[in-house]
């Protein structure tokens, strides 16, 4: 349920691309199927689909993509290797972080923020004052 609450069209655009599954506004499909079959469904999406990409993390890549990405790590080694290591290792490519650990940090960023503008306003208050 969480998926159809947070990511719908996500959820909407992975279930007909792999499924071939309508989902309706009541969360219904179609053709219809039962909530422990649709359940069964979501869960064995593959890796890279509009839900996975949007909810970030290490399915938020498909396998295709997680290939190139050593692909191209491997390369950057060994042509860094060939150059007698000068300069700094090559780092693999970051894994997409999982959207929730995201938002999490926007939020903490902006209680932060609006602390920090409430103190300014506070100031500019006292020293109006004075």
């Amino acid at each position: 349920m969480g998926a159809l609450a947070d990511h719908e069209g996500a959820l909407r655009a992975s279930l007909q691309t792999h499924y071939g599954l309508r989902l309706l506004p009541d969360g219904r499909t179609e053709p219809e199927r039962d909530l422990m079959e649709l359940a069964d469904y979501v869960a064995h999406l593959p890796p890279g689909c509009a839900l996975w990409r949007e909810t970030g993390g290490v399915l938020a890549l498909s396998e295709e993509s997680l290939f190139a990405s050593e692909v191209v790590h491997r390369l950057d080694w060994l042509l860094w290797h060939k150059g007698e290591g000068k300069g700094p290792k090559p780092e693999r490519i970051p894994l997409p972080r999982p959207a929730a650990e995201l938002r999490a940090e926007a939020r903490e960023k902006s209680k932060s923020t609006a602390s920090k503008a409430q103190r300014h306003a506070e100031r500019v208050r006292r020293r109006s004052r004075t």
